[in-house]
């Protein structure tokens, strides 16, 4: 296969993505992304190479969960509809969002997210 991926490989990459994401565990998060994958959120661009410290502090100053709802499989790109919930200064809060994926060769390149609302609501 050149560099692409059987439907059941995308989404196995995309339940391991919110498994890892939701255990916190950074190392297994970014076994899934190219080395210079690049990382959109919101307008908050995260700079090539700054995945780990992004991820990181997401997980142990937010405390964020994904819950998935559905993959809509396009190929070489995956949308990914999902619910937030995390933690700001006690309070849980919680939005809807997709997360559109690029993969190439199995591994993540490019994500973006389009939250509902704001993170910092």
């Amino acid at each position: 296969m050149t560099g692409k991926m059987q439907d059941s490989a995308r989404e196995d990459l995309v339940r391991r993505h919110v498994d890892a994401f939701n255990a916190g565990d950074v190392d297994r998060l970014l076994a899934d992304f190219a080395p210079d994958a690049e990382w959109v959120t919101g307008d908050h661009v995260v700079p090539t190479g700054g995945l780990r410290p992004f991820f990181a502090a997401a997980v142990q100053h937010l405390r964020p969960h994904l819950t998935l709802v559905r993959v809509i499989d396009g190929t070489d790109a995956v949308a990914v509809e999902m619910t937030e919930t995390w933690t700001v200064e006690g309070e849980v809060r919680s939005a809807a969002l997709i997360a559109v994926l690029d993969v190439e060769g199995g591994r993540i390149c490019r994500g973006k997210v389009y939250r509902e609302g704001s993170a910092d609501a």
